[in-house]
């Protein structure tokens, strides 16, 4: 296989570090978000100024909205082996479904349906689901042969307090629900985890209609913010019932090295033989 080019573009991009567990190929057009989660990763650090906001912009590398689709357009036909093999990913900058970016979005989905390349979105909005005029219209509107290929992913917490202007957690489950019986893929990314307790149950609640999990731990937190038994317990417990109900599971490597020190090492590799990989791909001992 030849490898892959960086892809450096304006609309798509390689991603790195953390970012590549949940896409290998981003996709933004907006930087902000009004959830003012409080333990966003954008709020920390150098960044924060640029992409912590609560004010959702359009990226100043785009002129405007249009601007922005035909960059898009371009860039998928320019690195069109590379996403056709790797989808593309939305968003790590913003939330891709909210009222102000949602336009974009629905370009995305609809530009890659067209190329055969895969989708991921992640949202924690649900409200998207009573735009009957235009973005349900067109998923309505795409074929159901191509729908498996469209992921629509919702980070649930359980911890709707530290959430505070995102849609709650039980309606992003019921959005979940409404794309799954559409037939399209879904997924929801289990982090970060806040309290087990709260993740144990929102993975339950989500299961009849979520395809696949995500498992990850908070970030920034003092070294003994989880306790080893509890967590290893309860990752044991999430797995276990994931695979009960015929779904697949990845563990992120913040949840991994946590379990290093759970289990024994043998003991450690046969339990990630009940996952998979970044690729879905059952991980084999």
């Amino acid at each position: 296989m030849v490898p892959d080019i960086i892809i450096k573009g304006k609309a798509i991009y390689t991603t790195k570090g953390a970012a590549r567990e949940y896409g290998r190929i981003g996709c933004n057009f907006y930087t902000g978000c009004p959830h003012d989660c409080a333990y966003c990763y954008l709020k920390r650090g150098a960044p924060s100024k640029q992409l912590g906001s609560t004010e959702v912009r359009l990226k100043k590398c785009f002129r405007n909205v249009q601007h922005a689709a035909d960059t898009l357009r371009h860039e998928l036909d320019k690195y069109l082996e590379q996403c056709q093999r790797h989808g593309i990913f939305l968003s790590f900058t913003t939330d891709p479904l909210i009222d102000e970016t949602r336009g974009l979005t629905e370009v995305a989905i609809t530009e890659a349906a067209m190329r055969d390349i895969p989708v991921w979105v992640l949202t924690k909005c649900s409200t998207f689901i009573y735009d009957e005029c235009e973005f349900m219209a067109m998923m309505e509107a795409i074929s159901p042969i191509y729908r498996g290929n469209i992921h629509f992913g919702f980070t649930l917490t359980g911890r709707d307090d530290m959430e505070p202007h995102a849609n709650t957690n039980q309606n992003r489950i019921m959005a979940m629900r409404w794309m799954s019986l559409m037939g399209y893929s879904t997924f929801a990314s289990i982090e970060p985890v806040i309290d087990w307790p709260s993740a144990e149950r929102i993975v339950r609640e989500a299961l009849p209609w979520c395809d696949h999990f995500k498992l990850g731990l908070r970030s920034g937190v003092k070294k003994d913010y989880y306790d080893i038994a509890e967590s290893g317990a309860a990752i044991e417990r999430i797995v276990w019932s994931v695979e009960n109900f015929g779904k697949t599971i990845y563990l992120k490597e913040s949840t991994r090295r946590l379990l290093q020190q759970y289990f024994q090492p043998a003991a450690y590799e046969a339990f990630l033989s009940h996952t998979v990989d970044m690729d879905g791909k059952r991980i084999e001992l």
